[in-house]
C-alpha cells in the first residue's frame, strides 16, 4: 500500500488551487508521501504535453508517482468522451494509468472504459452519496452492469458513513477486488452549534482529525483491506483543514495510515 496526496487539499471551491503543481509535488514529497493524485484544477483544459512532461520530471526527481488523474470537463455525452480521449495522452505522459471520473451514467462509463482500454488506462469512481456507488448494494449492482475489467472503485468509507451505511471491514470484503484505490477522509457527527458543519439527510457532520475517537473506524476499514489483499494507493482526499495548518494535518494523516497499513 502506497501513500498518495490528492490536490483537493489545495483547492479553492473546486475551481482553482492555492499553489502550482510543482509546489504541490514538493509539499507531498517533504511530508513523506509516495505519490500524488492530480485533480482537474491542476490539469485543466489547455494543459500541454510539454507541461505534463515537466510535471513528470519534477515528480520523478522527488521520487513521486502519479496515482490518479481527474480529466477536466467530463460530461455524460459524446463531448465528454471526446474530452476523455483528448486527455488520455497527458495521462500517459505522466505515467498514470488510472483516471477518476464523476459521470454516473452506466452506458457512458462502459463506452469510456472501451475507449480507455486500448490505451492501457483504467477508470475509477469514488464511492459517493447520491450516485450509483453510494451503498455496497448499489455499487455491486452498478459494477456488474458496467462489467468492464478496467473499471473499479476508489473506496471512501466517509461517504458510506454519511449515507448511514456500513463502511468497515465487512463492506470492504463485500466489494473485494473491485476496490482499486482508497480515498481517506474523516468525518464525525457535529455537536450542537459546532462551526464548519454541514447537513446531509437530516444529520450534521464536521471534518474529524486523524485518530479522533468519534470519527471513522479506520482500523476496521484497514482490517478489510488486509483481508482482501489490497495493495493499491491510499490517497488523502481532504479539503484544506480548518482546525490545523495544512502540512501538519497531512503529516498527521500520514502517521495514522502508516500505523494502520
Amino acid at each position: 500500500m502506497r501513500l498518495s496526496l490528492s490536490g483537493r487539499i489545495i483547492e479553492v471551491e473546486y475551481r482553482s488551487t492555492e499553489m502550482t503543481v510543482p509546489d504541490f509535488l514538493r509539499m507531498a514529497a517533504r511530508n513523506g508521501y509516495e505519490a500524488v493524485e492530480l485533480r482537474a484544477t491542476q490539469l485543466p483544459e489547455g494543459t500541454t504535453p510539454d507541461e505534463a512532461s515537466r510535471f513528470l520530471q519534477e515528480a520523478g526527481a522527488l521520487g513521486l508517482a502519479v496515482s490518479c488523474c481527474a480529466p477536466p470537463g467530463l460530461t455524460g455525452d459524446g463531448a465528454g468522451l471526446a474530452r476523455l480521449a483528448k486527455f488520455a495522452p497527458l495521462a500517459r505522459i505522466l505515467k498514470c494509468n488510472t483516471l477518476k471520473i464523476w459521470v454516473n451514467d452506466i452506458a457512458w462509463i462502459q463506452a469510456a472504459c472501451d475507449l480507455a482500454q486500448p490505451l492501457g488506462l483504467s477508470l475509477i469512481a469514488q464511492t459517493h452519496t447520491d450516485g450509483p456507488f453510494e451503498t455496497v448494494e448499489t455499487a455491486l449492482a452498478s459494477l456488474r452492469r458496467i462489467a468492464r475489467p478496467n473499471f473499479g472503485l476508489q473506496y471512501d468509507a466517509a461517504n458510506f458513513y454519511e449515507k448511514e451505511e456500513p463502511y468497515g471491514e465487512l463492506a470492504v470484503k463485500a466489494l473485494g477486488g473491485y476496490i482499486r484505490q482508497l480515498s481517506v477522509q474523516n468525518l464525525r457527527l457535529a455537536r450542537p452549534g459546532e462551526a464548519d458543519s454541514w447537513e446531509y439527510a437530516g444529520r450534521r457532520y464536521v471534518r474529524a482529525l486523524p485518530g479522533e475517537a468519534e470519527g471513522i473506524d479506520f482500523p476496521s476499514v484497514f482490517r478489510g483491506l488486509k483481508a482482501i489483499g489490497f495493495d493499491g494507493f491510499a490517497t488523502l482526499n481532504e479539503p484544506r483543514p480548518a482546525r490545523v495548518e495544512t502540512e501538519e494535518f497531512i503529516r498527521k494523516v500520514r502517521d495514522e495510515i502508516d500505523r494502520l497499513r
